[in-house]
């Protein structure tokens, strides 16, 4: 509930599988998905074109009984990190450089 309170887009699950919808490009999403893991601690799969459509983004969390809300406090604050350079362009900048 508090990435849904904190604006994100996570659609609706019947499983323990949370996803989070964004909008970007798959060198976007490669980078945002290091940055989560090396900079915030936060593992996360990432499901991108052909699988959905060009576009868009997932970003998949499984939460466990092993988290506290504490974890919750520094994930919604970490996607919000995240959010902010994917809207401000600085994800794609990145990856262009990576490929250039």
């Amino acid at each position: 509930g508090g990435l849904k309170e904190a604006g994100f887009d996570i659609g609706t699950t019947n499983t323990c599988v949370t996803p989070v919808y964004l909008q970007g490009d798959i060198p976007e999403a490669m980078v945002m998905v290091n940055d989560l893991r090396e900079n915030h601690g936060i593992f996360c799969s990432i499901v991108v074109y052909p699988v959905i459509p060009k576009g868009m983004i997932i970003l998949r969390l499984i939460p466990t009984a092993a988290h506290n809300l504490d974890d919750v406090k520094v994930t919604i604050e970490a996607f919000s990190a995240i959010r902010e350079k994917l809207e401000d362009g600085s994800y794609k900048k990145i990856s262009q450089s990576i490929s250039a």
